[in-house]
Parts: C-alpha cells; structure tokens; sequence
C-alpha cells in the first residue's frame, strides 16, 4: 500500500506541475481528483497502472513529490531551496555511482550492498551525520528515512537502494538542477540589465 500511495503522490506531483498556471482552486481541485483515481483499487486505479509499467518509485520519490504537492499549491518552497539542491545532487552522485556499476561497467556490483549490508548501511548513516552537521537536514531526512523504512520492509523489494533511488526521480533531479541553474543564469542577466543604466547615470554625472 506504501508503494501505491508514493505512486499517487509522484502523479499529484505532476498533474500539479502541468496545471501549474490555473487558479489555486483548479489546482486544488485537480490534485484532489487525482489522488482518489490514483489509490482506487486496481483495476480501477491509476498507481497499479503506473506501478506495472514504470516499477516502483523510491522513498525519496514520495519526499520530493511532497514537496513539490506543497510548493505548486502554496507558491513557495517549506523546504529552503538550498537544500533541496544538495538532495538533487545527492542523488544524481548516488545515481552516477550506483546505475553504471550496477549495469556491468565495473565487476563490483553496489546493487549488492543493499541486501543488508552492515557497513554500506553505516555509510549511509554517516553520510547523514555530515548532512545535519551542515544543516543540510533534507538530505539527512533521506538517508534516514530510507533506511528506517527499509528496516521496517515498507516497500516490496527487500534491497535499500530501491528504497533511496529510481531512475525517474534521477531524471526529475538532473531537470530540476537544470531548471535551477538556468533560472538562476536569467536572474543574474536580469541583474546585470536592470544595473546598466544606473552604471551610465553614474558615469555621465562623474563626468559631469
């Protein structure tokens, strides 16, 4: 059921993202709608759908879809921008680590460590550690979640990495982290053209 409710929130996440230039209400109302087509029983629900043709979505797909449910329907980000780019780039570097060893490119299979592994668990954990140490609590959220859900056998697979990471909410990180630095390039450039004319204005009264 864990698995069906994380589906239901990536797809709330997404009708949300598409609809985000309607009315609040509409958006609202949209979300709400989706939610219940999305946990009806299969063969009636969308998430048995989804969840057949795309597999499961992580713990960390259900977190971020929270935050982004929250954002598009409030305007503005519960969690600080900042961090939610350090959980990007966390699970972009897990991702960069763990798919292309995973798939052959090394005899080293990191796909293995999730069955329980003693010592990749307490990486892990450290990995958190350092995250709140530098107040970068959403990450550590993560990690820490992941892994008490893994403890607890939230999920149906029984391997912790399916638990933090999937290749969806690797995609939607790499795009987010686009989007990020290209507006953050438009702001700069915004900037830049707003402070020209006071740059003139000062020059031309210092030759003055």
């Amino acid at each position: 059921m864990i698995a069906e409710w994380i589906c239901a929130l990536v797809l709330v996440a997404v009708v949300l993202r598409l609809a985000a230039r309607l009315p609040l209400p509409w958006r609202a109302g949209l979300a709400g709608a989706m939610l219940v087509a999305a946990l009806l029983p299969f063969p009636y629900g969308l998430s048995g759908w989804v969840l057949s043709y795309l597999s499961h979505f992580s713990l960390s797909s259900g977190l971020l879809a929270l935050v982004a449910i929250q954002h598009r329907l409030t305007g503005h980000y519960w969690l600080p921008v900042w961090q939610l780019r350090a959980v990007c780039v966390l699970l972009v570097v897990l991702a960069l680590w763990f798919y292309p060893m995973s798939l052959g490119s090394s005899y080293a299979d990191p796909y293995a460590l999730g069955f329980g592994d003693i010592a990749f668990s307490a990486v892990l954990l450290l990995m958190g550690l350092l995250a709140w140490l530098y107040r970068a609590y959403a990450s550590c959220l993560v990690l820490v979640v992941a892994q008490l859900a893994y403890g607890a056998n939230l999920l149906h697979s029984d391997n912790l990495w399916d638990y933090l990471v999937d290749p969806w909410l690797v995609f939607w990180a790499v795009g987010w982290l686009v989007r990020d630095r290209l507006l953050a390039r438009r702001e700069r450039r915004r900037r830049d053209t707003a402070d020209e004319p006071v740059a003139a204005t000062t020059a031309r009264v210092a030759g003055h």
